[in-house]
């Protein structure tokens, strides 16, 4: 029988995520982590194999701790235009909050050449799962006439999300939410065609 574990996954996962977040995948080292998590090295290998692994456990956490409601908001029925919208509006107040550090997973789309090609799969997956849902979306919104009748739904799906990671870029120097609320209504109009 081994012997029982002296930590709480879910608080290593997020003082882990917060040093990833705070230096970046490269500027991370294993020391790093175990001063920011308490977590002894053996047990940190243990848990989640090397720093790779528990890379990809603090993307997997980042998700679903800050983007569960959001993720929600886009798949729920019926599906339309209205859903892009409260999705966009949800990030704004998100992004607009005075301590919002940025998005874990764009820093990371970013810096993507860093990582290892399971990290990078991942990242580009949580970003394409975003862009899938909003072009179920507009599909949606097309049939209803809530968008243009020949508006390029794969087009506008890429449009929204180059808004979108570029609102989490942005949102690191501290815009009012009142100034994203602002570009988020020219985004919407522009998108309804």
């Amino acid at each position: 029988m081994g012997r029982p574990k002296e930590y709480e996954r879910e608080k290593v996962l997020e003082a882990a995520t917060q040093v990833f977040w705070e230096k970046g995948y490269q500027g991370t080292s294993v020391g790093d982590l175990v001063e920011g998590t308490g977590l002894h090295r053996r047990s940190m290998y243990e848990e989640f194999g090397d720093k790779d692994g528990l890379f990809e456990s603090c993307l997997d956490h980042y998700v679903l701790k800050t983007g569960k409601v959001a993720a929600a908001i886009l798949v729920r029925q019926p599906l339309g235009f209205g859903n892009i919208e409260a999705f966009l509006r949800n990030r704004v107040e998100y992004t607009g909050c005075s301590s919002f550090k940025g998005c874990l997973i764009v820093k990371s789309a970013i810096d993507q050449e860093m990582l290892t090609a399971r990290a990078r799969k991942k990242v580009q997956s949580y970003l394409a799962g975003n862009e899938s849902a909003f072009y179920d979306c507009l599909i949606a919104a097309r049939e209803k006439g809530e968008i243009h009748k020949n508006a390029d739904c794969r087009a506008l799906a890429k449009y929204l999300m180059c808004f979108l990671e570029g609102m989490m870029v942005m949102g690191q120097t501290n815009p009012t939410k009142k100034e994203l609320q602002r570009v988020l209504d020219k985004v919407l109009l522009s998108a309804r065609g």
